[in-house]
């Protein structure tokens, strides 16, 4: 007896506590699906600036687009993948991740129909504060207007086929250019609607 009263308490504590996590969970549900929603519509706006995307531009993939299926002089792609995009006249914004040096960088890349990049936009990552975090900085503006494939450089003087890296955080530049430049390959072999070779 002495054994099955504190069992029935716990058993009592357990069914609260998880019909309490079950509410909170309805509860939001709806409002952090609604603030993703918001977070990737700003970037889809910030990589291809004045695009219209309409309600069903777009296009979720079945299988991810490995970028290990593309021959990059310069990296290994096998850890990029293109998940989603988003069509318009104007060109497209692909969702992508790569690894970077704290975890999965998530970003939003936008290309051109003529196959430039218009924009790169880091939706999430955990890379170091000061340091690879500064991939959210003004840093990223300097993939807009080049055309792809890419490299990373510490010269601080790139030209027009590289990108300077970020101080001390070689390798979240590495990765957010792999991304980009696994968006390029996925456009020029026309594996994204409105690629290439359509």
């Amino acid at each position: 007896m002495k054994i099955i009263k504190p069992g029935i308490i716990l058993l009592i504590i357990c069914a609260i506590a998880g019909a309490l996590l079950g509410f909170v969970n309805s509860v939001t549900v709806d409002p952090i699906a609604q603030q993703e929603g918001d977070k990737k519509s700003a970037a889809m706006e910030a990589v291809l600036p004045g695009a219209e995307f309409g309600d069903d531009s777009v296009v979720t993939l079945d299988e991810p687009i490995n970028g290990g299926q593309f021959s990059d002089p310069n990296f290994d792609l096998s850890d990029a993948n293109i998940t989603e995009y988003a069509v318009s006249d104007d060109g497209l914004a692909v969702s992508v991740s790569t690894d970077g040096y704290g975890g999965k960088v998530n970003m939003m890349v936008g290309i051109d129909t003529e196959g430039v990049i218009t924009g790169v936009s880091v939706v999430s990552m955990s890379e170091t504060p000061g340091l690879g975090a500064n991939c959210q900085t003004e840093w990223i503006d300097q993939y807009a207007g080049k055309i792809a494939p890419l490299n990373v450089v510490k010269t601080g003087d790139a030209n027009e086929s590289q990108i300077d890296a970020i101080t001390s955080a070689t390798i979240t530049s590495k990765a957010v250019t792999r991304g980009v430049n696994t968006v390029y390959y996925a456009f020029e072999e026309g594996l994204l609607e409105g690629g290439a070779a359509e």
